[in-house]
């Protein structure tokens, strides 16, 4: 009897964990904490920065830093780039195309380019490498994050 009641105590605990990593997968709040999790975090510094409110394609000047380019690629999707100029030519590093989801409050990183390097989610339809979306996300939040502490903001 002892044993039984042992298995059931690992069990709950992997079905919880199992639970927490869908919530997390799937765009709830992690653990129903309350906490938001990475893709709204990303909607809402994209929404602070004013990349939401482009409706074609804007530049947001904050010197010294390299300018914030952003192309409205369609209703739900944004490319947002830095070029700076190295050794004479103006290079996207990095340009990332983000999907954005209005009702949900949520986006997520699509393509990742900089230099030689391209990272891509769904490399094909309905496939997508989660590898590279968690570091994408990580990425993006970081750098979203970085450019609201530089002073990015396009209604200043």
């Amino acid at each position: 009897m002892g044993e039984v009641r042992q298995e059931r105590n690992i069990l709950v605990p992997a079905q919880r964990l199992s639970l927490l990593f869908l919530k997390i997968l799937f765009g709830t709040t992690q653990g129903g904490l309350g906490i938001p999790d990475i893709y709204h975090s990303i909607y809402q510094k994209m929404k602070k920065i004013g990349i939401l409110d482009v409706r074609q394609y804007a530049v947001i000047e904050n010197p010294p830093h390299v300018p914030l380019c952003i192309d409205r690629l369609s209703p739900d999707t944004y490319a947002i780039s830095q070029n700076p100029v190295v050794d004479g030519l103006m290079v996207a590093d990095p340009d990332v195309e983000v999907s954005v989801d209005h009702a949900k409050e949520t986006a997520e990183p699509l393509v990742y380019l900089s230099g030689e390097t391209r990272k891509v989610v769904y490399p094909e339809p309905g496939k997508v490498n989660l590898a590279i979306r968690n570091e994408l996300s990580a990425f993006l939040d970081r750098w979203l994050s970085d450019l609201i502490a530089q002073g990015f903001n396009r209604y200043q």
